[in-house]
C-alpha cells in the first residue's frame, strides 16, 4: 500500500514538474518572439492625429466661426456692409481646412513615420555589420541595399519635416484667426468703418485663406487630399 501511495506521488510530482517546464518553455518563446519583434524586426504601424494639431484645428474653426458671427450679430450699415465683404473668404477658408483635416488623418492613419525612420535606421545598422564578414561577392549587392535603403529614409525624412513644418503652419493659423477676431471685435466697438484696421483685417483673412489653399494642395499632390475612390 505504501509503495503504491509513493509511486502515485512520484506520478504527480512529475505531472507537475513537466507542466511546469511545458509553461516556463512557453513563456520564453513568447518572450523571445515579442523582443525579437521588437529589436530584431520591428514593424511600422499607424499612428493618430496629435492632440495638438487636432485642438488648433479646433480652435481655428472655432475662431472662424466666431468672425463670422460678429459680423452677422453686428447692426446693418456701411460697417456691417464692409464687413460681410471681408470675411466673404471664410467660407471658402472652411471648406479647405475641413479637406486639409481629412487629408492629415489620412497621413497620420496610413504612416507613422517615426517609427518608420527608426525601422529603416535599424535595418541599414544591420547591413553595415553584415559588410563586415561578407564575402567579396556579396559586398556589391550589400551596398547596393545600403543606397536604396537610405534613399528611402531620406524620403521618410523629407515627408516627416513637411507633416512637422504643416503642423506648425496649422497652430499658427489658429493663434492668428483668435488675433484677427479680437481685432475685428476692437473695430466694430469703435464703430469706424473707415478705420485703417479694416484693412488689415482683410489683408490678414485673405493670406490666411492663400496660406490654408497652399496647404491642401501640397497634400494634394502627395495623394493625402483627394478623395479615395
Amino acid at each position: 500500500m505504501f509503495l503504491v501511495i509513493a509511486l502515485l506521488a512520484v506520478l504527480v510530482l512529475a505531472i507537475l514538474l513537466g507542466t511546469l517546464y511545458i509553461s516556463t518553455s512557453l513563456v520564453l518563446k513568447i518572450f523571445s518572439t515579442v523582443f525579437k519583434s521588437l529589436f530584431d524586426t520591428p514593424i511600422a504601424t499607424s499612428a493618430s492625429t496629435p492632440i495638438a494639431v487636432k485642438r488648433s484645428l479646433r480652435e481655428a474653426r472655432h475662431y472662424a466661426n466666431l468672425i463670422k458671427r460678429t459680423v452677422q450679430q453686428h447692426p446693418s450699415g456701411p460697417m456691417q456692409d464692409r464687413l460681410t465683404l471681408i470675411v466673404k473668404p471664410v467660407d471658402e477658408w472652411l471648406a479647405n481646412l475641413a479637406r486639409l483635416e481629412l487629408a492629415l488623418k489620412k497621413l497620420y492613419g496610413q504612416r507613422n513615420l517615426t517609427r518608420e525612420i527608426r525601422q529603416f535606421q535599424f535595418e541599414i545598422e544591420k547591413l553595415h555589420r553584415q559588410l563586415l564578414n561578407a564575402t567579396a561577392e556579396d559586398i556589391t549587392s550589400i551596398k547596393a541595399l545600403l543606397t536604396s535603403k537610405r534613399k528611402h529614409q531620406k524620403a521618410l525624412q523629407e515627408l516627416q519635416s513637411f507633416q512637422t513644418q504643416a503642423e506648425l503652419r496649422i497652430q499658427k493659423i489658429a493663434t492668428d484667426l483668435g488675433a484677427t477676431h479680437a481685432e475685428m471685435l476692437l473695430v466694430t466697438a469703435r464703430g469706424n468703418f473707415k478705420d485703417n484696421r479694416l484693412q488689415r483685417l482683410d489683408e490678414n483673412l485673405q493670406d490666411q485663406v492663400t496660406s490654408l489653399k497652399d496647404m491642401v494642395s501640397v497634400m494634394d499632390e502627395m495623394g493625402y487630399g483627394r478623395a479615395t475612390s
